[in-house]
């Protein structure tokens, strides 16, 4: 039987990289500890661990507040953490697996995020429609990633979500190159000088806890 998570847990999954899924699963950390939650981020990718080498970047740039970020080979690691906390963001591997089905099923909110382009969204959606039939139904929430300016492609992406069944973050996660460099840095946007990148990374992390928590 079973060991189930006494944590709130959430995840981020996908069918391919270069959706932006590590990016917000940082964001969602950062934004809930700035918020006053306890905050734990596991970084099951432990081929690439991006998320563990972007929080060593943050200590080195003294960036507030603190993130505790750990590797784990899998959801039996995750169970037995010892210490209490108010969020556990689970950032999964690229290439969805047996693990990314485990972790999703024990989730409450799993995040799917996907470009607006065909070559996006057609595997992101046969992933949801896998997650859904292995227990995941209902726990599922898309995000527009990597948008560009285009009105009417995120309008065509989100209606081809919705016409599937599945709920959408009315939020967008916008393509900015002044982001990217955040990230480099150790941060989310959350602490750039720019109001423009602040407003992007501030509206995102607010529609991820407001759906990480009431979800």
């Amino acid at each position: 039987m079973k060991q189930a998570l006494t944590t709130r847990l959430v995840s981020f999954v996908g069918q391919k990289g270069g959706v932006g899924k590590s990016s917000l699963a940082r964001l969602l950390s950062v934004g809930a500890a700035r918020a006053g939650s306890k905050v734990l981020l596991a970084d099951f990718d432990l081929d690439q661990l991006t998320c563990v080498e972007w929080n060593a970047a943050r200590l080195r740039h003294n960036l507030d507040p603190e993130i505790e970020v750990r590797p784990f080979k899998s959801l039996k690691k995750l169970r037995k953490t010892e210490e209490t906390f108010d969020l556990i963001v689970a950032d999964t591997r690229g290439l969805a697996d047996d693990l990314t089905k485990d972790v999703a099923e024990e989730s409450s909110v799993v995040f799917l995020p996907t470009g607006t382009s065909g070559d996006d969204l057609r595997p992101t959606l046969a992933l949801a429609r896998r997650l859904a039939k292995q227990g995941a139904d209902g726990k599922l929430s898309f995000i527009l990633s990597k948008t560009g300016r285009s009105e009417r492609q995120i309008a065509a992406a989100t209606k081809m979500i919705e016409d599937q069944g599945y709920s959408i973050l009315a939020t967008h996660w916008a393509l900015r190159d002044g982001l990217q460099s955040e990230f480099d840095m150790g941060g989310v946007g959350l602490e750039s000088r720019n109001h423009y990148l602040r407003d992007i990374a501030d509206n995102m992390g607010k529609a991820l806890i407001e759906r990480a928590f009431n979800g």
